[in-house]
């Protein structure tokens, strides 16, 4: 009786470690488990952040364009001095600001298409002068340099020696003129009722687009087309 009662001790012993044993490796088992989605979690939550962080940046960056003008003129240099009109419109001027909450964007990337009914250009930034290729941002003199920039973050040397250095970087408050010379880039000029679709790309984003319906009649130097 004695000898019964041993082993039945014992088994009852061996099952009790044996359920200890399966309780701490559920126990492990459920800390893995849950150190696994604390860390797929975080990770998620970061993703999701930086995603929204991206939505919110392509929809709020960009230009919004303020007015819109055109040149006509046989010669001159630039809106302040035209020179004598040829009853077609030899020059376009945008005017720029970024995008309510927008970022700071760098000219150096953004590109200009222009599309016409018999023509199409994509410019890029030119420091120099406006022509078939490239675009300019000028004051309305002519000269290099924006209208306004209250913190001073774009740079108006036009030697453009060293790119490491010259910076061309539109911040919330500056307002820019952009040249587009469309006798360059149309090959006359454009006609009483020409339609143009501007496209403004920056490198991150939302383009802007802009139709321009030139009037049929062209009185005078500076024609307001927006």
């Amino acid at each position: 009786m004695r000898k019964i009662r041993g082993e039945k001790d014992q088994c009852e012993g061996d099952m009790g470690i044996g359920t200890m044993i399966i309780f701490i490796a559920m126990v492990l088992v459920a800390a893995v488990a849950a150190s696994l989605l604390i860390s797929t979690a975080g990770s998620l939550n970061q993703q999701a952040q930086e995603t929204g962080r991206l939505a919110e940046q392509e929809v709020s960056s960009g230009f919004q364009v303020i007015e819109v003008y055109g040149i006509d003129c046989a010669s001159g240099s630039g809106p302040s001095s035209p020179g004598t009109p040829d009853n077609d419109i030899d020059d376009l001027y945008l005017k720029l600001r970024l995008n309510a909450g927008s970022p700071p964007i760098d000219m150096d990337n953004v590109i200009i298409e222009v599309t016409g009914d018999s023509f199409e250009a994509s410019l890029s930034l030119s420091v120099s002068s406006a022509d078939s290729t490239h675009y300019k941002v000028e004051e309305p003199d002519g000269t290099i340099g924006v209208i306004r920039d209250p913190e001073g973050h774009y740079d108006s040397d036009s030697d453009n020696s060293d790119e490491t250095t010259d910076q061309h970087i539109v911040s919330q408050g500056t307002v820019i003129l952009v040249h587009l010379d469309v006798e360059s880039i149309e090959g006359t000029g454009l006609d009483p009722q020409d339609t143009v679709h501007i496209k403004i790309i920056p490198k991150h984003g939302s383009p802007t687009y802009e139709e321009i319906n030139v009037p049929e009649c062209l009185t005078g130097n500076y024609i307001p087309l927006s």
